[in-house]
């Protein structure tokens, strides 16, 4: 019997473990070096194999976009011009 199946997680293999440990280290915003570090890759395209993203991914970094689209458009309707001081 093998480690997964003891542990009622049949069907799994030793990769999906890993791909989820790098999607939650992506999440976290652990630094990739010190990520691929902790999940034992050696180079980033290997790494780049396991940091697949999901669903709430996607939909996390359209908000973080739509955010900085916002705060830019509110940036640019602030007035430029300052007034000069009467001498």
């Amino acid at each position: 019997m093998s480690a997964c199946e003891r542990a009622c997680l049949a069907g799994k293999i030793p990769h999906d473990f890993r791909r989820t440990a790098v999607r939650n280290l992506e999440r976290a915003g652990v630094p990739r070096s010190a990520a691929m570090a902790m999940v034992g890759h050696r180079t980033q395209s290997i790494y780049q194999r396991y940091a697949i993203a999901d669903e709430s991914m996607l939909k996390d970094g359209a908000a973080r976009l739509a955010a900085l689209h916002l705060s830019d458009s509110q940036k640019k309707s602030e007035p430029k011009v300052v007034a000069l001081a009467k001498a």
